[in-house]
C-alpha cells in the first residue's frame, strides 16, 4: 500500500494539503494509486458531496463530482466532470466543478 500512500500524498498536496482540505471540509481516501475519493463534510456551493480522482496513464488527471446519495437510488447523481487535467491545475479545477471560490485559481 506504499503507492497509494505516496500517490494520496501527492494529491493532497495538489489540492493544497492538509490544511486546505480542512478549510473546505474534505477528506482524501484511497483503495488503489488510481483511483482517490475527496468526501466532504457538507455540500458544496453546486451541491458535491464527493470527488473521484482518476490518475490517467499520461501522467494527467480525471475529476467526476457527485452529488449527495438520494433515498432509493443506487447511485448519486453525476453533478460535473474534468478530463486531461495536468497536475498542477487540480485545485483549480476541483474549484471550478465545485463552486468552492477558496480553490479558483490555485496552482500547487
Amino acid at each position: 500500500m506504499a503507492g497509494v500512500d505516496l500517490a494520496s500524498e501527492d494529491i493532497v498536496r495538489r489540492l493544497g494539503g492538509d490544511a486546505a482540505l480542512g478549510e473546505i471540509g474534505g477528506a482524501i481516501s484511497a483503495d488503489d494509486p488510481g483511483h482517490f475519493d475527496l468526501r466532504f463534510r457538507h455540500p458544496s456551493p453546486r451541491g458535491v458531496r464527493s470527488v473521484v480522482i482518476t490518475v490517467e496513464p499520461n501522467g494527467l488527471f480525471g475529476m467526476t463530482c457527485y452529488g449527495p446519495l438520494r433515498a432509493g437510488a443506487f447511485q448519486a447523481e453525476r453533478l460535473g466532470k474534468a478530463t486531461g487535467i495536468l497536475p498542477e491545475n487540480l485545485a483549480t479545477v476541483l474549484g471550478q466543478l465545485t463552486g468552492i471560490e477558496t480553490l479558483h485559481h490555485r496552482h500547487y
